[in-house]
């Protein structure tokens, strides 16, 4: 037997009963003075479901007696309406039982990240099955050899449905059940840290899955309606509603309890936090960039804003974000690579341009989930076959040299493509057979050791060299660790003068050795991008 406390915080309900599958009968719980339903019980081995069973205070349910999901489920069972699991063993809670391993390995900073968003059921699927975090494990090494030193995991609270992108979450702290068990996922997460790299999580916290626990309980206590003009993909927390009565915001109190519940118990090492426009509440991401920090037990934690439209304001060296999404940077790169407008890029590829304070850790990407792949893009402007692959190329180039952290899409390294949609599809891994896909991997793979390997690649300064003709060159870092890149955004072979400062020079793909004193002419194919270092 286990002595074990259930808790739900639903200050003004008038009664509560816990209904739990070893229990004989509904057991009435107790509030305190904090708002709290507690009760303790003794619980044997075995595997436990329960419930609470409340009159709803949501107008909608007009006091309609609900059994509701505990909100703070770390484990439901699909086959039991969504139940909250407890596994006891031993006389000991093991629910979420791991060993883990891999604590002690050092792991990159904030300013060195090269990041891969991932979606568990498309990027791990096999053999004509969705993947699932068993299927995952297999694949990190294929994202360690591709140099990623940070995997975004895209949501994996519990959804409804068998197939989701994650963010219609129901069950905040509970792992999808068709992704695998709690100690799955721990599985995968101590296994990048083996391989050094960090976990991202994408954490939704601007709105909720219309079904979740807490839409049932009381919805004017956590909830408010949409405001005008503004985009409802499910019930939106109301992160300024505080209750005089027990000196409490609702809604960032639930916030903070998830963000430090997979920080804590799952190890994470960062969060990228969906829609915070949507949220919009400075005040509370900077709670809980303060919270998580104050709990990772000083090892790096990455908090990153997916502000949009984007607002440099939310990412400065004292809060409330470490980095932001930065669209600006894909959109500029999409106009330079189907007009040859070079004047957008080269204000992106410096986003000290657009505002932020803390450059090199903005994240900069060409693709995510919430665009057209890019090779989508150049077939739609009528860019195909070899000039596509090339196209590319150079927005991987792009994406490596300028300032901020890179972050590749799922399947991005090897020309994927797929329609903009909600459909959960397989990636193509199959690409990778043709000379085309593994070339472009291979590259990729060549850009992120270069890059981890560069000061200057991974520092804040830029200085534009010149940007005319389709000709794009600047200069990344100082002294003895200065880059320039010489990019050909035309697609067509050309000789150029290139205004390099003087000195003692190395092409990094080439080898080819150069002294210069003010200038040097290049041959550069189509779409071309030549690396210069120092030597």
């Amino acid at each position: 037997m286990i002595q074990k406390e259930f808790v739900l915080f639903a200050p003004y309900l008038e009664s509560v009963d816990l209904v739990g599958s070893w229990l004989p009968n509904p057991t009435p719980m107790q509030r305190d003075e904090s708002g709290n339903w507690r009760i303790q019980l003794e619980l044997p081995d075995g595997r436990h479901s329960y419930k609470f069973r409340l009159a709803s205070l949501s107008p909608f349910m007009s006091g309609q007696m609900v059994d509701v999901t505990d909100p703070l489920a770390v484990c439901i069972d699909e086959t039991a309406d969504d139940a909250a699991v407890l596994e006891i063993k031993d006389g000991a809670d093991v629910t979420l039982a791991y060993d883990w391993q891999h604590d002690d390995q050092p792991l990159p900073q904030d300013n060195e990240l090269v990041i891969y968003e991932l979606h568990i059921a498309e990027f791990a699927a096999r053999d004509g099955a969705l993947g699932n975090f068993k299927l995952l494990l297999e694949r990190l090494d294929y994202l360690r050899d591709l140099g990623i030193n940070a995997v975004e995991l895209m949501p994996v609270g519990a959804f409804p449905m068998e197939r989701s992108w994650g963010y219609n979450v129901r069950h905040a702290c509970a792992p999808e059940n068709s992704y695998g068990t709690p100690q799955d996922l721990k599985a995968v997460i101590d296994a990048c840290h083996a391989r050094g790299m960090r976990v991202i999580l994408d954490l939704v916290l601007n709105h909720t899955e219309s079904e979740s626990p807490l839409t049932k309980i009381d919805f004017y206590y956590w909830f408010r309606d949409a405001r005008d003009g503004e985009q409802s993909f499910g019930p939106k927390f109301d992160y300024e509603r505080f209750d005089e009565t027990y000196q409490v915001m609702p809604a960032r109190k639930f916030g903070l309890e998830v963000a430090l519940f997979w920080l804590r118990e799952y190890h994470i090492d960062g969060y990228r936090l969906d829609a915070t426009a949507i949220l919009n509440n400075f005040d509370f991401l900077q709670s809980l960039r303060d919270t998580c920090k104050a709990n990772a037990d000083g090892k790096p934690f990455y908090i990153v804003a997916e502000q949009l439209p984007e607002d440099p304001a939310v990412a400065t060296p004292n809060g409330p974000a470490d980095g932001a999404w930065h669209l600006r940077f894909r959109e500029a790169v999409l106009t330079a690579l189907m007009t040859e407008n070079l004047e957008p890029l080269t204000q992106a590829i410096q986003p000290r341009n657009h505002g932020y304070i803390s450059p090199a850790r903005v994240v900069n990407y060409t693709e995510s989930h919430d665009e057209f792949t890019l090779m989508q893009r150049l077939g739609e402007a009528g860019i195909l076959g070899d000039a596509a692959f090339r196209k590319a190329k150079l927005a991987s180039w792009l994406l490596f040299t300028a300032v901020g952290n890179p972050m590749l899409y799922q399947g991005q390294e090897f020309a994927g493509f797929r329609p903009r949609d909600l459909e959960i599809r397989p990636l193509q891994w199959e690409l990778l057979d043709a000379d085309y896909g593994l070339f472009l991997k291979e590259h990729y793979a060549w850009l992120a050791r270069t890059r981890l390997g560069s000061p200057a690649l991974k520092g804040e300064d830029l200085e534009i060299l010149t940007a005319t003709d389709g000709l794009l060159v600047y200069r990344r870092g100082f002294g003895e660790a200065e880059v320039i890149v010489v990019a050909n955004i035309r697609d067509q072979n050309r000789s150029v003068s290139v205004p390099v400062p003087s000195g003692a020079w190395r092409e990094m793909v080439s080898g080819n050795e150069f002294n210069t004193s003010g200038g040097l002419e290049l041959g550069l194919a189509g779409s071309e991008v030549k690396l210069l270092i120092r030597r």
